[in-house]
C-alpha cells in the first residue's frame, strides 16, 4: 500500500522504514514541526521526571543541569521514549506501555507523593487530563514547556498531486494535532480532491475524531505496533493501483 506519514521528525522516518521493511510505500509529509524553547531550569531537584514524549526529552536535555539527573527516576509514556530515555543515560527508567493515563497509573502506583516535586517537560500543546489524577492523589507537578508543535502552512505539492490522482491508499494519523492538520489543509483544496476511498490508522479515538473522510481505523492501544498492525498485510496490486 502507498501510505501517507503525518508524523513529525525524527519519528516519521523510523516509521517510513518500518511501513518498507512490511512492503509498504511510505510517502513522507510531516504535518509539524518541532521548535524547541528555553524555559528557566528549574532551580529544585525533581523527584521523579514525567516523559509524554521523544521531545520532552530533548527538550530537558538542554538545561545543563540535566546532566546531573541521571540517577532520578523517570516514568516514560511508552517503550520508545523509555528507550531514548535510557540512551540518554538515565538509570532507573519505567514504561507505562501506554497513553497519559496508563503513566498516571504508573506514577501513582510507584511514587510517594511526598517524595518531592514531579517534573513534567512537555509540548505547549497538550492533550488529556491526566496530570490531575496526580494532584488528586497528592503529588506535586512542576510543567515545563520546553517545546512546542508548529503546523506547517500547506502539504506539499507533491502529496497534493497524489491526493488528485488517487495514487495514495491510506495516512496514517499519531496526534490530533496532526489529524486536525491534515483535515484543515485537504479542506482548503479547490476543487476538493477524492478521499473517501482513504484508509485512515489512527492511534486512539481521540486522534479518530478529528477526521471526517475516509474509512477509520483505530488501534486497540496507542502503540506503533499496534496501529501498523491495522494495515493489511502487502500483497499484490493496492487500491489504488500503485502497488
Amino acid at each position: 500500500m502507498r501510505l501517507l506519514v503525518t508524523r513529525p521528525e525524527p519519528d516519521a522516518t523510523r516509521t517510513a522504514e518500518r511501513l518498507r521493511a512490511l512492503g509498504h510505500e511510505p510517502v513522507m509529509a510531516p504535518l509539524l514541526e518541532t521548535a524547541f524553547l528555553d524555559p528557566p531550569a528549574p532551580t529544585f531537584r525533581p523527584s521523579a521526571i514525567l516523559l509524554t514524549s521523544g521531545n520532552g526529552l530533548r527538550g530537558m536535555l538542554r538545561w545543563p543541569g540535566a546532566a546531573d539527573w541521571l540517577d532520578i527516576p523517570v516514568l516514560a509514556v511508552g517503550d520508545r521514549t523509555a528507550e531514548a530515555a535510557r540512551a540518554a543515560g538515565y538509570t532507573q527508567v519505567r514504561s507505562a506501555e501506554g497513553d497519559g493515563e496508563a503513566l498516571a497509573t504508573l506514577a501513582i502506583a510507584s511514587l510517594d507523593p511526598k517524595a518531592g516535586t514531579l517534573l513534567y517537560p512537555a509540548a505547549v500543546d497538550r492533550a488529556g487530563h491526566w496530570p490531575e489524577r496526580l494532584l488528586a492523589a497528592g503529588f506535586t507537578i512542576a510543567l515545563a514547556e520546553v517545546y512546542r508543535m508548529d503546523p506547517v502552512a500547506n502539504l506539499p505539492d507533491s502529496v497534493v498531486a497524489d491526493l488528485r490522482q488517487g495514487r495514495l491508499d491510506g495516512v496514517l494519523l499519531y496526534s490530533p494535532r496532526t489529524a486536525k492538520t491534515f483535515a484543515h489543509h485537504v479542506a482548503a483544496l479547490d476543487p476538493q480532491p477524492p478521499v473517501d476511498h482513504l484508509s485512515i490508522y489512527t492511534l486512539s479515538p481521540n486522534v479518530a475524531s478529528s477526521v471526517t473522510f475516509g474509512r477509520i481505523f483505530t488501534a486497540p492501544e496507542p502503540t506503533d505496533d499496534a496501529l501498523l498492525a491495522l494495515i493489511p498485510q502487502s500483497v499484490g496490486t493496492s487500491p489504488s493501483g500503485v502497488r
